[in-house]
């Protein structure tokens, strides 16, 4: 199995993405000279990154990584009605913040799917077994192999780094996530090795662990630092002209 799963319970992981700004002594000296007009232009820059910003978080993973984007949406920052999110801190200038948390994912969020057995559960060509024979059926009473039908593996894969489908351990099977519940949805389980128990879920990384830090990058922390970087600065010199209108 790929070192992107690892079977057994979900992990919870949290982090933060804080953007320094380009340029950020010379728009402090801007600020310095628009007193009150400065605060508003930080004040209306954290809005909008507020606003903005998990859809740039959004855009950026997926550049790198097959997630689909609910499950991004649901580690992302919360805001209330009426308010801005409370997991956004700091000034645009020395650097500012946006809060995700979420648990391991299962493999069901990176466009998973798996192949169906033969409905014997048999490979549909009979393959030689060397050294094994099938009297009653071999025309050759004497024959040292016999021809047979072996079970076909069940493959499941999942496209966690975008452009590379990875497959599961053999003996991947699936089935659903709540026993108990009829409708739930079905996911990727591992048996321990050479028991039948316990049964594991299988996992993959979170959107924390996709987003990364700067003692943990991933593939998609330049693309999202620059991105916000570059949209937020734009933000931020708009809001600053209206001030000084």
């Amino acid at each position: 199995m790929s070192d992107l799963f690892h079977a057994g319970q979900s992990k919870r992981t949290g982090g933060s993405i804080t953007v320094t700004m380009k340029n950020g002594t010379k728009l402090a000296k801007r600020l310095e000279k628009l007193k009150d007009g400065g605060e508003t232009a930080i004040k209306y820059t954290i809005s909008d990154f507020a606003s903005r910003a998990p859809g740039w978080v959004t855009k950026g993973i997926r550049q790198h990584y097959g997630v689909d984007t609910a499950a991004i949406k649901d580690a992302g920052p919360k805001t209330k009605r009426g308010g801005t999110s409370k997991n956004v801190s700091g000034i645009v200038v020395g650097g500012i913040s946006l809060k995700y948390e979420g648990k391991t994912l299962t493999p069901t969020h990176f466009n998973m799917n798996y192949s169906q057995p033969h409905p014997k559960g048999l490979q549909i060509k009979r393959v030689i077994v060397p050294g094994q024979k099938i009297a009653e059926k071999a025309k050759n009473k004497n024959a040292e192999y016999g021809m047979v039908r072996t079970p076909v593996p069940y493959q499941v894969k999942a496209t966690i780094i975008k452009g590379h489908r990875a497959t599961m351990k053999g003996g991947t099977y699936i089935a659903p996530s709540n026993s108990k519940n009829a409708g739930a949805p079905n996911i990727p389980f591992q048996r321990t090795p050479g028991h039948k128990f316990p049964v594991e879920a299988i996992h993959t990384l979170s959107v924390p662990q996709m987003i990364g830090n700067e003692e943990h990058p991933s593939k998609a922390s330049e693309t999202i630092n620059n991105m916000i970087s570059e949209k937020l600065e734009k933000r931020f010199n708009n809001h600053i002209k209206r001030t000084m209108k």
